[in-house]
């Protein structure tokens, strides 16, 4: 089949490993689609199998039916391509393919929303993979372009784009000699919104020290925050007055907005509550802190503290916070 529609969310999220057959030697495509929203397709392009037989020779084995023998190396380089786009539990992602690398590779990969996105595209094995990204089902709209290098381990090809309005994406991979029907592949598009990043050692280790400014005895122990992502806090206390204490230590600088508001259901704090009070923090190697003014929390209300980090700061610096009676 030219297309084919993959089994829904609940199978991709099983696993994106379903196993085609592979003749080597042919040049037949494999391309397993997974997707975690939507609907997409999947194009397998298989080279032309009408050519004349070959004249039959003469001997005992002319009527015997010879098959290329296959590699047994290409279904570990699949399987590695798989593992290679993580866990969609843990980094979800819109769509995801793998398969074998050609020469001429087309995906009409799915519609997408208008959005920022992450192009991510593996390649286990040997040589260099060309990337193009092109929007709409037709024309010459170029998005990104990149390449890839094959490796055993490999490192992914990033391509960050815009895709300006709902519509079809296309991605073109073009293997070179060492590449194309050797090596496998994998790629992933990911919202930018939605990508995450690990917590560096040195942010972990500077929240630790922006918690150490908060210490004091009598006090509980104040939250570490690390600065991978920008991340809000939310802190559900009874009725009464409080005094909110956040600190930052490290590189660059941290912005802090402090609202109040009402608690939900699911027990975070709605953020369209008035805002309490806002600062920013010089991180430095000794460490800033600053206490906000005595806040009156009404019953069935929580604060809100949202910490963004700067160039400088992202995943070097840490935070902390505190609520304590005041």
């Amino acid at each position: 089949m030219r297309e084919v529609f993959p089994p829904g969310t609940d199978q991709v999220r099983r696993t994106v490993r379903r196993r085609q057959g592979i003749a080597a030697g042919l040049g037949v495509v494999l391309a397993i689609a997974a997707i975690t929203s939507g609907i997409a397709l999947v194009n397998d392009r298989h080279p032309a199998t009408n050519a004349p037989p070959a004249a039959p020779s003469s001997g005992p084995s002319e009527n015997l039916d010879v098959f290329p023998t296959p590699d047994p190396t290409a279904e570990a380089r699949i399987s590695a391509a798989d593992d290679a786009l993580g866990d969609p539990d843990k980094q979800p992602w819109v769509v995801a393919t793998s398969g074998v690398v050609t020469a001429d590779y087309e995906n009409a990969a799915m519609d997408l929303a208008a959005d920022d996105y992450q192009f991510y595209l593996y390649c286990v094995g040997e040589g260099t993979v060309d990337i193009v990204l092109k929007d709409g089902q037709y024309g010459d709209k170029k998005m990104a372009a990149g390449t890839a290098t094959c490796s055993d381990n490999p490192e992914p090809a990033i391509l960050p784009f815009t895709q300006p309005a709902a519509n079809r994406s296309r991605v073109f991979l073009s293997g070179d000699a060492r590449a194309a029907e050797k090596a496998s592949f994998s790629f992933k598009i990911v919202r930018t919104s939605e990508i995450v990043t690990e917590a560096s050692q040195e942010s972990r280790t500077n929240a630790t020290a922006a918690a150490g400014l908060l210490d004091g005895s009598g006090l509980p122990e104040p939250a570490k925050m690390t600065t991978e992502q920008d991340k809000t806090a939310d802190v559900t206390k009874p009725a009464g007055n409080y005094r909110v204490l956040v600190s930052c230590y490290g590189p660059g600088k941290v912005s802090f907005l402090v609202r109040t508001g009402k608690t939900l259901r699911d027990g975070t704090v709605a953020t369209n509550g008035p805002t309490e009070g806002t600062i920013t923090h010089e991180c430095t190697g000794e460490g800033q802190f600053s206490s906000f003014a005595s806040v009156t929390l009404a019953a069935g209300s929580g604060f809100s503290i949202t910490a963004q980090a700067d160039s400088a700061a992202r995943n070097k610096a840490g935070w902390a916070y505190l609520v304590i009676p005041g």
